[in-house]
């Protein structure tokens, strides 16, 4: 399959181009995608239940200050020391935060998103998988990008997971999320002003699809804007994909997992990029890397 790409589309030099703009979709296409049920959280519990069976330890209600070469200290002054650390904290955050390593703040950080996770009555007519574009795709993506203001035509992308697992919510009802691609918190928009008035614009563009009032239906409900990544999170800028997908900070370009003989970085904001299968591949590079003593 051969791709043409078109920079002037998009307003983007090359290097500053979305490359998974056209490399997610050939993949999805080609080789079809999975869902796992109960929701992706059910592999974190999975991964925990291995990692106890195997005799390890997990610590909540710990919060981290700062990382070093082989010791972590926590917000309550204690101290630990450790013979490898494997740190998955957002890379922008952490490296200038935890680690005060290196700080990316120089580099080009990917949008943010304003977020709905919904429980409502019923069942909605929805694909697992749908996007509404707005009707000028270039004005809203320079929106993003170029003026970081918050677009009147927004796209919206809905995940209608329960469609294809009816375990996700209770008997008679459904979840969802609804996605809208907004700039990040180095836009200075102040969510805490624009959150009502942009939910309503996010209902109402749903609405309009649909048929029904989507509001009427709601019986949960969880916002979560730019602020609130960066915030509640620590995400960087609330940047949610970490650092830009230009082809200059993809892969090989981005934080290396290796940090120093003793910490290592695993995450979408590392080697070898976002998203759910990169994100664990982080994972195996760096147990690879520990394993060969490296």
């Amino acid at each position: 399959m051969a791709f043409t790409f078109q920079s002037k589309y998009l307003g983007m030099s090359p290097l500053e181009c979305p490359a998974a703009f056209m490399i997610i979709p050939f993949i999805e296409h080609n080789y079809g995608i999975q869902h796992v049920k109960g929701g992706l959280s059910e592999i974190s519990v999975a991964m925990q239940k291995a990692f106890l069976k195997k005799g390890g330890k997990i610590h909540t209600d710990a919060t981290v200050k700062e990382v070093n070469d082989g010791e972590i200290v926590l917000a309550d002054g204690r101290r630990i020391a450790a013979d490898k650390i494997i740190m998955n904290a957002d890379a922008g955050y952490a490296l200038k935060n935890l680690v005060k390593h290196r700080d990316l703040s120089g580099k080009k950080f990917s949008c943010s998103t304003f977020m709905l996770y919904l429980g409502i009555e019923g069942q909605m007519d929805l694909e697992h998988h749908t996007i509404f574009f707005s009707d000028d795709y270039l004005k809203f993506l320079n929106s993003i990008f170029k003026t970081k203001t918050l677009a009147d035509d927004i796209s919206i992308y809905i995940r209608n997971a329960s469609i294809t697992d009816p375990t996700l919510a209770p008997s008679g009802k459904s979840n969802i999320y609804v996605l809208v691609p907004v700039p990040n918190n180095g836009s200075g928009i102040d969510w805490e002003t624009e959150k009502i008035g942009f939910r309503k614009k996010v209902i109402e563009k749903i609405n309009a699809k649909i048929g029904f009032d989507l509001e009427k239906r709601i019986v949960a409900e969880r916002v979560i804007t730019p602020a609130d990544w960066e915030n509640e999170y620590n995400v960087f800028l609330g940047a949610t994909f970490n650092l830009a997908h230009s082809l200059d900070q993809m892969l090989y370009f981005r934080p290396h997992n290796r940090l120093s003989e003793k910490l290592y970085l695993v995450g979408g904001g590392t080697h070898p990029g976002s998203g759910l299968p990169t994100i664990y591949e982080s994972g195996r590079i760096t147990a690879n890397l520990i394993a060969q003593g490296k």
